[in-house]
């Protein structure tokens, strides 16, 4: 009797095997079959060499050239008696910009300077006539002469310093003016500023961890904002202290042409810092999975699964690099989030 126990319970071991063996197999058939059976429908485009760039993008302001503008001041206290311009007006060389009222001071330095001229001058006289009498020498003459010259170069010096009325000295627009009419101006005070035109730059500003990218002469291009239009340029110099403003570093960047830019207009800079050229595919064609990118390339039909390296990226496009990746393949870029490694798909026309 233990026998046939023994034996109806081995038997029925033997058939459990079996049964688990033969279901494990019809499902691995029929994964495969899914596999090859199962079609998706997908668009692609082909992989490109292409080169691309990282950009600083910044935003400036058109000025003068750091060095060129052209700052009015006085060497002496004085009293704005009337402007003769406005801010962004144009004016040329000799053009009047503004008279003054010397200050009490200043006029009674000139009066007394101009007193000494007269009495140096009579003085003169009365010695000439003395000598004529025999009564002083022609060395007391020397001395009345050189007295009288000693006068009138104080008064020349002073009448050339204290000036009432002011003139540009250069062509160009009037950029600021610091004082109205009326206005007490100490001396050695910005009065008004004029920025020469020919002699334009763009002051932008770049975030400190950005400025180690930066260097002289690298090109930029220019962002005109108000005219949709774009030029080159490059950066003429680069600030060693953050402004206190804006918390940027401040950089100077010499347009290639003047056109269209207009003083205090503003403007977007891109400064290329990286260039790279390498396989460029569309950003639609990018998945991201457990930490990496992956695209599907297409042949004969099945789809291939890359993981890639991402080097650069724009709008657009991104720069990748696989090993088993050429610029002859194709690749998925629509469709791609349904598909598995090595399955059977059909591209759209």
């Amino acid at each position: 009797m233990k026998r046939v126990v023994l034996a109806i319970v081995g038997f029925a071991i033997i058939i459990i095997f079996i049964v688990a063996y033969l279901f494990n197999k019809n499902k691995s058939t029929q994964d495969n079959l899914s596999n090859r059976t199962l079609i998706a429908t997908v668009n692609v485009a082909p992989i490109k060499v292409k080169t691309m760039s990282k950009y600083i993008v910044a935003y400036g302001i058109v000025e003068s050239k750091p060095g060129t503008a052209n700052t009015v001041s006085l060497n002496f206290d004085a009293t704005i008696n009337k402007l003769y311009v406005v801010d962004g007006q144009n004016v040329v060389k000799g053009q009047l910009l503004f008279s003054v009222i010397p200050s009490p001071t200043v006029q009674s330095q000139l009066m007394q300077a101009e007193n000494s001229l007269n009495s140096a001058r009579e003085n003169l006289k009365i010695v000439q006539e003395k000598f004529k009498l025999h009564l002083v020498s022609k060395q007391d003459i020397l001395n009345a002469q050189n007295a009288l010259n000693q006068a009138r170069i104080i008064y020349d010096n002073l009448k050339k310093t204290y000036i009432d009325k002011v003139y540009s000295s250069i062509d160009g627009v009037v950029t600021k003016i610091n004082y109205t009419q009326g206005s007490s101006v100490a001396s050695g005070s910005p009065i008004l500023s004029i920025a020469d035109v020919k002699n334009i730059a763009i002051k932008c500003g770049v975030e400190p961890e950005d400025v180690n990218f930066l260097k002289p002469d690298l090109p930029a291009t220019i962002s005109l904002i108000d005219y949709n239009r774009k030029i080159t340029g490059k950066i003429i110099s680069i600030s060693n202290i953050i402004d206190p403003a804006t918390h940027l570093i401040n950089i100077y960047i010499l347009p290639d042409t003047k056109k269209d830019l207009i003083l205090n207009s503003y403007v977007e800079v891109n400064i290329p810092i990286l260039t790279k050229t390498g396989l460029g595919v569309p950003k639609s064609a990018l998945l991201y999975e457990d930490g990496h990118y992956v695209i599907y390339t297409v042949k004969n039909g099945v789809a291939k699964k890359h993981v890639v390296n991402v080097i650069l990226k724009n709008e657009d496009y991104a720069l990748v690099s696989s090993p088993d990746l050429t610029d002859k393949d194709l690749v998925v870029t629509q469709g791609a989030y349904e598909l598995k490694n090595n399955m059977n798909v059909k591209v759209q026309k």
